[in-house]
Parts: C-alpha cells; sequence; structure tokens
C-alpha cells in the first residue's frame, strides 16, 4: 500500500508532539514551599566542602523569611566550572557574563579579577560595604577592610574599588627535610638543622643535596627553582623587583632586579647539569604518597601551605621544617639598614565576586557576607575535617584570609590537636607569620599577558637553543615588549566607532542566504555555471556534467523538495549556529572586541597587528605548518596497515577491529597515556629503548642535529615536542585505515591477475595499480589531513599547553589564548578568517592539481 511522504511526515511530527508532553518534568520548588517564596542564587565553585554552609545559609533565611515575610527565602543553586583552570581558561565564565546568564556568585582567582573587573565583568562591592556599615549589620556582619590581611584585600581591589571579597589564601615558604639537612652536615650549633636563609646558602646546600649515580644520573636533588609554587614572580620579589609600576601603566619585567632574580635561577640549574636535566629529573615526579619531598628525592622546596595537609595526609612522621623564603645577602642587609625585617613571601587566593549581569545582587551579596562569616567558615572547616578523619587522615586547615579567623583556626584545629607532631605547629606559625610580609601579583588588566610572558621568557632562558641560551635580559625585554604594547592598548586604545545597533545584520544575513540558494539553484539547472565553476577550479567538464547534461529540470519537481527534507536538519543547524556566526565573526574581525562590552570599530588594525606586531603569529603559525610533516607520515602508515589487514587470512574481522580501536579512544584519555608514555623517566619508550640498547644510538643521532641530553625528553625538549606528537598521531592511523581498505577492496582483482602474468613483481604491482587506483582515496586523505592539521589544538592543549619554549604553541592555540584568556575576541576573529583563507588556498591548490595525478575509474 502506498503511504504519501507528508502522511509519514505529520505521524512523525504528532509523535514527537506526544512524546513532549508525556516527559517528566522537573520539580524545580520542593513540595514544601510556593515557586513565589523562593529566590534561587546561582553559586559556582570549585570547593565542594562549601556545600554544608550553603545548606545553612538556605535555612537561615527560610527562618528570617518565616518571621518576616517580606525578607526574602534562598535557595542556592551550587556548580562547580568544567575548566581545568578556570583563571587561564575563563570560557565558561566569559560566555555566561556576555549571554546574560552568568552565576549570581563566583569564585575567582583574586590575580585574575582585576583583569576581568577593568572590562565591567564585576560588580563593585564598595556600595554593598557603605550600606551594611552604616547599617550596623550584626548577623552577619559585612567583611570590612581591617578584617582581612593586608595582601588579600588589596589584590582584589582595581582603581580604588573592591570587587571580590577574599575567600582563602595560601603564600610561600621554604620547606625542608631535617634528616637530610642534617646527614649533609648543615647544622647549627646544637647540632640542628639548619636552613638557608641567602641566595648564596641556598646555592651551597643545593650542590650538597643533589646525589648522583655511578653513571653521573641524578638520584636525590637538593633544590629545584621552578618546582613546588616558585616561580620567577617570587624570586623578583625577594631581590626587590617590581613587574609594574605603581600606577599599573609600564612594564617592568626586564626590571635590572628581576634580570638578576632570573640569572640567579639560571645558576641554580647550571650547577645541577642544567634546566633539561633537571626536568628529566623532576618529570618522574608524583603526587599523593609518591610525592618527591615525601620519598626523600627532593630535600627543599619553596610551596604553599597546602604542603602542610599533604605530609599530614601521607606522611606525618616526616622530620621537615619550615622556613621564610631564603633572601640575596645584600638585600637582606639593605632592608635591616632601613629597619624593615628580611622577609617575603608571595600570597595567593581566591575570592567572592558578583558578575556585572547577576540577575540576583542582593541575594548574591547576602550569600558572600554569610560565606565570609565565623559561622560559614568554621562549618566548611568542620566539613573538611570530618571528612579527614573518616578517611583515617589528620586534618590541617588551610589559612585564612581574616586575621582572627586565621588565628582562630590555628589554634583550634593545629594546636589544638594532640596527634598532630610539633612540626607542624611550629611550620603553620611560620606561614602564617609571613603573610603580613607577602606580596601579590601586580594589580593591572593585562595579568594573564603578564604572567604567561613571565613564564616565556623564564623559559626562554633556560632552554638552550641552536644560537645559545638567550641572556635573561633579551628574555625579559621580548616579553616586556610584548606586554607593554597590550598595556598601552588598555590604556591608549585606538580610536574606532562603537557599533550600538546590529539591525542591518539580520537584514544582511537572510539576503546572503537567499542568494546562496540563488546560486544553488542556477548551478542545479543550468550547465553553463556548472562548467564556468569547474573551469575556475580547473576540473574537467565531466564534472560538470557527469549527472544530466544541459538544464535539469524545474525548481518545482519533486527532487528538490525531498532533497531539501533530508538536508534540512543541517540546514537549519547551519542557519541557526555555523552561517550566523560565521559572518558575526567576519564583522568583528574588524572590531576591538572583547564579548563584555560593545565592539568598535577599528578596520584592518587586527590584520595589521597580526602580521607586523604580534611576535607569537609566526612561530605558531610555523610550529603548525611543521606538522604537515604527519600527513604524509600518518598516510603511508595507515597504508601500509591496510595493506597488512587486506590480506585472507582467519581472524581477520579482530585484527582489524583492534587496529581500530585507537581510533575511538577519547583525546583526552589518548593525550593522559601518551604523556606517561613519553615520561623521560619512566615512560614506555624510554624503557623500550633501553632494554633494546637503543637509547645511546639514538642519543648520538640527535646530538648530530644539536639535540643534547643523556635520553630523549620527547614532550619536555623543544626540538622533540612537536615529532612527539606526530608519533602519538600514527597510533590513530585505524581511522583512515577504514578509507583505505574499502578503497583497496574496490580494485578490481583481474589487474592483478593481469599483471602477474605479465610477470610483474609485487613492488611493481604497488606503483603500478594499487597507487594508481587508490589516487582518489589519496587525494581525499590528502585534503583532509591537512585541514585537520591546520586545526590542531587539544593534544598541545591537554598535553604541553604549548611548550616547551612555544614549540607546541599552534595556531589555533594561540587563537583560543587570544579569545578566551585574553578577551581579545575580535583579534581571535581575525586570526580565524586567515587560517580559513590558508586552509581555503591550501585545498584550491589541491584541488586544481589533483586531474595531474588522480585517476578515476570512469575516465
Amino acid at each position: 500500500m502506498h503511504v504519501s511522504n507528508w502522511k509519514i511526515i505529520l505521524l512523525a511530527v504528532v509523535l514527537v508532539i506526544v512524546l513532549f508532553l508525556l516527559y517528566p518534568r522537573r520539580q524545580v520548588v520542593s513540595s514544601t514551599a510556593d515557586a513565589a517564596d523562593i529566590t534561587e542564587i546561582s553559586f559556582i565553585t570549585q570547593d565542594s566542602a562549601v556545600w554544608d554552609a550553603l545548606r545553612a545559609f538556605e535555612r537561615m533565611s527560610a527562618d528570617r523569611h518565616a518571621a518576616d515575610p517580606s525578607k526574602p527565602r534562598y535557595r542556592v543553586i551550587s556548580g562547580q566550572t568544567a575548566a581545568r583552570d578556570q583563571t587561564s581558561d575563563p570560557t565558561r565564565f566569559l560566555v555566561a557574563t556576555a549571554g546574560g546568564a552568568p552565576p549570581d556568585v563566583i569564585v575567582f582567582d583574586r590575580f585574575a579579577v582585576t583583569e576581568w573587573a577593568a572590562r565591567n565583568a564585576f560588580l563593585p562591592l564598595d556600595d554593598f560595604i557603605a550600606r551594611d556599615v552604616a547599617n550596623k549589620q550584626k548577623n552577619p556582619p559585612p567583611p570590612t577592610q581591617d578584617l582581612f590581611y593586608q595582601a588579600c584585600w588589596d589584590e582584589a581591589m582595581y582603581q580604588g574599588k573592591v570587587y571580590g571579597i577574599p575567600q582563602g589564601v595560601d603564600d610561600r615558604a621554604l620547606v625542608y627535610n631535617k634528616d637530610l639537612l642534617v646527614r649533609a652536615g648543615l647544622v647549627d650549633e646544637k647540632g640542628e638543622a639548619k636552613p638557608p636563609k641567602t641566595w648564596e646558602e641556598l646555592r651551597e646546600y643545593s650542590k650538597k643535596l643533589t646525589e648522583r649515580d655511578a653513571n653521573g644520573a641524578i638520584t636525590r636533588i637538593g633544590f629545584i627553582p621552578n618546582y613546588g609554587n616558585s616561580w620567577l614572580y617570587i624570586y623578583g620579589w625577594m631581590n626587590g623587583g617590581e613587574f609594574m609600576s605603581k600606577d599599573g601603566a609600564t612594564c617592568t619585567l626586564n626590571d635590572p632586579k628581576i634580570v638578576e632574580a632570573l640569572q640567579y635561577m639560571r645558576t641554580l640549574y647550571d650547577d645541577l647539569g642544567g634546566y633539561q636535566a633537571v626536568q628529566a629529573f623532576q618529570a618522574g615526579f608524583q603526587g599523593g604518597e609518591l610525592d618527591p619531598f615525601i620519598q626523600g628525592n627532593i630535600a627543599m622546596k619553596i610551596d604553599g601551605v597546602w604542603v602542610l595537609g599533604n605530609i599530614a595526609k601521607y606522611a606525618k612522621e616526616l622530620p621537615f621544617g619550615v622556613a621564610p623564603p631564603p633572601m640575596p645577602a645584600a638585600r637582606i642587609a639593605e632592608l635591616e639598614k632601613q629597619g624593615e625585617k628580611p622577609l617575603i613571601s608571595w600570597a595567593g587566593g581566591w575570592a567572592y565576586c558578583i558578575p556585572a549581569t547577576a540577575r540576583q545582587k542582593e541575594g548574591a551579596w547576602e550569600l558572600i557576607r554569610f560565606l565570609t562569616s565565623e559561622r560559614a567558615v568554621s562549618i566548611i572547616d568542620e566539613s573538611k575535617r570530618a571528612l579527614a578523619e573518616s578517611q583515617g587522615r589528620l586534618f590541617v586547615p588551610g589559612q585564612q584570609p581574616q586575621k582572627a579567623l586565621n588565628e582562630r583556626a590555628y589554634q583550634r584545629y593545629i594546636l589544638g590537636n594532640p596527634n598532630l607532631p610539633e612540626s607542624f605547629s611550629e611550620g603553620a606559625k611560620t606561614f602564617n607569620d609571613l603573610l603580613t610580609y607577602s606580596r601579590f601579583r601586580p594589580v593591572t588588566p593585562v595579568g594573564q599577558r603578564l604572567w604567561n610572558e613571565h613564564v616565556s621568557a623564564m623559559e626562554n632562558a633556560m632552554y638552550p637553543s641552536p644560537g645559545g641560551h638567550p641572556t635573561p635580559q633579551e628574555a625579559l625585554d621580548t616579553g616586556t615588549r610584548v606586554v607593554q604594547r597590550e598595556v598601552d592598548k588598555f590604556y591608549k586604545p585606538s580610536q574606532g566607532v562603537t557599533i550600538n545597533n546590529w539591525h542591518l545584520f539580520f537584514i544582511i544575513y537572510p539576503l546572503l542566504l537567499l542568494a546562496v540558494g540563488f546560486i544553488a539553484y542556477r548551478w542545479d539547472t543550468h550547465l553553463g555555471v556548472r562548467r564556468w565553476i569547474s573551469r575556475l577550479l580547473r576540473l574537467p567538464d565531466k564534472v560538470a556534467e557527469d549527472v544530466i547534461p544541459g538544464a535539469r529540470g524545474s525548481y518545482f519537481r519533486h527532487q528538490w523538495w525531498e532533497g531539501l527534507l533530508c538536508v534540512s536538519p543541517w540546514l537549519l543547524g547551519f542557519i541557526v549556529f555555523g552561517g550566523g556566526p560565521m559572518l558575526f565573526s567576519i564583522i568583528i574581525s574588524f572590531t576591538r572586541y572583547d564579548i563584555l562590552n560593545r565592539p568598535i570599530f577599528t578596520g584592518f588594525e587586527n590584520y595589521v597587528v597580526m602580521f607586523t606586531e604580534d611576535s607569537k603569529f609566526w612561530p605558531a603559525l610555523g610550529n603548525t605548518a611543521f606538522m604537515l610533516i604527519a600527513v604524509p607520515v600518518g598516510m603511508a602508515v595507515s597504508l601500509g596497515v591496510a595493506i597488512l589487514l587486506n590480506q585472507k587470512i582467519r581472524v581477520m574481522a579482530f585484527w582489524r577491529t583492534l587496529f581500530y580501536l585507537p581510533a575511538i579512544v577519547p583525546m583526552v584519555a589518548a593525550s593522559i597515556l601518551w604523556v606517561w608514555i613519553f615520561n623521560p623517566s619512566g615512560g614506555f619508550i624510554n624503557q623500550a629503548l633501553s632494554w633494546l640498547h637503543l637509547q645511546d644510538p639514538l642519543m648520538n643521532l640527535l646530538h648530530l642535529i644539536g639535540i643534547g641530553g643523556s635520553k630523549p625528553m620527547w614532550l619536555q625538549d623543544p626540538a622533540l615536542s612537536k615529532p612527539s606528537l606526530i608519533i602519538m598521531g600514527l597510533w590513530g592511523a585505524g581511522a583512515s585505515m577504514i578509507i583505505w581498505l574499502a578503497g583497496l577492496k574496490s580494485i578490481p582483482a583481474e589487474l592483478y591477475e593481469a599483471a602477474s602474468v605479465d610477470g610483474a613483481t609485487g613492488w611493481q604491482q604497488f606503483w603500478k595499480i594499487t597507487i594508481p587506483q587508490l589516487s582518489p582515496y589519496i587525494f581525499f586523505n590528502l585534503v583532509m589531513g591537512c585541514i585537520g592539521t591546520f586545526q590542531i589544538f587539544g593534544q598541545a592543549f591537554i598535553m604541553t599547553q604549548g611548550g616547551p619554549k612555544d614549540s607546541t604553541l599552534f595556531y589555533v592555540y594561540h587563537l583560543f589564548n587570544n579569545a578566551f584568556r585574553y578577551g581579545q575576541m575580535g583579534y581571535a576573529s581575525a586570526m580565524a578568517w586567515v587560517l580559513f583563507i590558508i586552509i581555503l588556498a591550501v585545498t584550491i591548490f589541491q584541488v586544481r592539481y589533483s586531474s595531474r595525478w588522480v585517476y578515476y575509474e570512469s575516465e
């Protein structure tokens, strides 16, 4: 029986409607209260221990509402950000804020608060504080400046306004293994371990405490300058350097004091055999009970206060001590001459913030005021203590940014816990005392850029290059120029026209869609149009004529309606989610746009900056172009596997499945696996090379091309990081293998039989029959491989974060950084269109010249 197409469509629509009506709805409001009685507050944090405090806040608001119905009753909807690092990757927060659906309260890294506050992402909290102080609010009291450590409060201030209330704090100190110091004779007059106080002592300690085996390989290391949580920032502050001017308008990353600090760090690495040798030893470090400090593989490190909790959790009997970070002897003398204590630390931490577009600002402030109260902090600490003790662990609280609450936690949980050895109370006291002398990362609207450039400068000065090490001065000068350019852009932006009205966009876009539809219609119904486009691409006329010569019929024929019906899901998706954003992106590529504020038309400024000022544009493009090597290599490997799997042997289906499995492994899982495989110390590849006695021959070969070291460093070596990713890519050759198998199956067996009769060898058959017959598949894999390579991103993002020394900073990764880490969406859109043009040019080149070597069976 014939059933018309329209009846089938109508039946499908009715079925969808019925399923929608029957689908159970999620109940948003509990059965004990009406929706009108509850105000929902959205809260995003990375700390699950705050849950009990949120429930207490809800109960408190319910009690107030019961006593006074005019008071709102709150429900907190708590979630965690999906980003690995919310500070350097604030994508979710940024998009939600721009879309008008942000959280009402978010926990954000304090050093990044001011950067986004400068872009109007956060609400100033001064009016809330002043109002509560004026009203003498007591339950709970408002968080005021006098309650907090100065560094914690000032870090979340921008241009005199408060944008975040400190939620936690962690400062840095020197943590050392007492037994190892005593064994090395580094003791005081009482025979007890004596920690180093000066840079000069720290250098000598590091050399004395480092041990090597008979082959010269490091087995224990005294001190690693950039291990734990110690970066160039703290060394620069130890030496009296400043990274930004007080007014925030000048980057001083190349301050002579910071240059000296970077030179000191490099000297420490050189004493240990060089940065790469230390990296090779450090690559095998793990966390938890295998922490190298707990295991005695490292004697000293500069780390955060959280180290006390780790030691209590895994090795409470470890004989350790905590001391202030060492400073240069000259700097100590200078401070003492000025009557100041020669103490320095670096405090970080998080803050509660209210996004500027939050819907429940009053409720958000009520929640922040409660979470910073003594009651809420006590609930959170008790929750953490109960969890730790239920697991049989000792509990060591983190530091609190409020002086009184920090002292209360110290007295209650550390001095009041008889199970904690004395070393913990001494260590916690040292950390707490250093809070008064702590510095914090510069308050600047380019904080993330400054951080990244300070890391790049450090790596550039440490890693050897073909021309030798760049000097610390050269590395820091480069970073200073980059940061200063961004500072100038912010404080002295180029002039332009603000785009306030987008009505024209919604007129142009439908017109473009109609134009594309008309061109498609003309292509389908007029042979001349098809011939003209084919000749433009240098394709044979047969490509235009191979379906129906001449006009292909009326627009109203059934084939059009059926085709449109089948393609409608994709077509509608593209029109709504693809075409519009593409048009929008090309428009904002000519603007200065940060998502949070209206775009400002600046003409071709982004494109000019890209080719003339962006110091990372050409290296990123070069890194990406290098990866094109992976395309022919991957094609050759996958074709070879396909030929082997095309043989007629038993259980071939099993082998085909086995080789295809890596292609369906999620990228994140595969990347984590290959990070371990490439581990220089205990990874599978180096272990296999050692077992097969191939490591030395390989290193001799690498030495010839300028790659040093005693073992391959793979992802930790700028020269080997990209080849390592190419090797990893070969693991997933099974995806292309399926295409090759399909091509091999399509080759007529008679061709091989005739060639065998004529006496052709297997190699001759491969070159004269297999390759020509597979040329369409080669062409397809080549085009798709090049397109995919230009878009490489995931492996570098997960495995190397663009390093080492920007060697895996690929084009799309650089684009991502500009869009979501630096808030330069206009510039990132310009980069995207340049990439589109590059890919389009490469693809057109391949298509135009494919007729010279691609063989189609019908030809």
